[in-house]
């Protein structure tokens, strides 16, 4: 087994400088948000100088960028995207597996970035444009153009990305509000199956809705109104 470097060596390695400072900050903005942490406080954690951070990544908000699109990167690194070359069901099927298990997952196997997330959240910084820009808006992209494929041209642009947001919105709510859904006697789910389960509901209401043919001619079914019924009889 080779031996591990010096303290002197690694100093010396820019790179295991740089990782060091991003796990310190991580950490620490983590556990108090961006707004609360100090260079100072990362510096001292990272066993380095105020001025490697400046140098490195040009200043605090520069830092806890990376530290957050990092975060973020790591995570979907270990889960596996749905291929789109698939049939359009199957593979909207397995997006919603992916984002349910992602958004309930992270917590326990992420730590750090659903901490950074919470924060993020309650107190945006300008880093949340360019998460959504470099992460998000991509996969998102990706899921329109499934529930587009899955509907058919019947679906409008605007309809498409709506029942997207409605999509995502049904698998955050089981960690957003997990704990009112504990308490309403449906826990966010621990195992396998019960995983398998709630995104197998979650899929087949979205493609159940995506899928209903829709009047042809809206004057075929007209709404009735109070003031189109006819009289009573005297």
């Amino acid at each position: 087994m080779p031996k591990a470097a010096p303290a002197s060596a690694r100093e010396r390695d820019p790179d295991a400088r740089k990782e060091r400072i991003m796990k310190a900050a991580g950490e620490v903005f983590a556990r108090t948000g961006y707004a609360d942490s100090s260079v100072r406080e990362i510096s001292l954690r990272a066993q380095v100088n105020v001025a490697s951070i400046n140098y490195y990544f040009g200043s605090k908000e520069g830092l806890y960028r990376e530290v957050l699109l990092a975060a973020h990167a790591h995570a979907l690194e270990q889960q596996v995207m749905p291929e789109l070359s698939q049939e359009p069901e199957s593979a909207l099927r397995e997006w919603i597996h992916f984002c349910l298990r992602f958004v309930l997952t992270k917590r326990r196997a992420h730590p750090v970035l659903g901490r950074l997330m919470a924060h993020e959240m309650h107190q945006p910084t300008a880093a949340l444009g360019d998460l959504v820009r470099l992460v998000i808006k991509p996969r998102f992209a990706e899921l329109i153009n499934l529930v587009k494929a899955v509907a058919g041209p019947s679906r409008t642009q605007t309809e498409c990305e709506m029942a997207a947001h409605q999509i995502i919105a049904m698998c955050v709510h089981f960690d957003h509000s997990r704990e009112v859904v504990g308490l309403l006697g449906f826990p966010a789910p621990q195992a396998e199956e019960d995983f398998t389960r709630l995104a197998e509901s979650i899929a087949n209401m979205a493609i159940y809705g995506l899928t209903q043919s829709r009047a042809k001619d809206p004057k075929a079914h007209p709404r009735k109104s109070s003031s189109s019924k006819t009289p009573p009889t005297l």
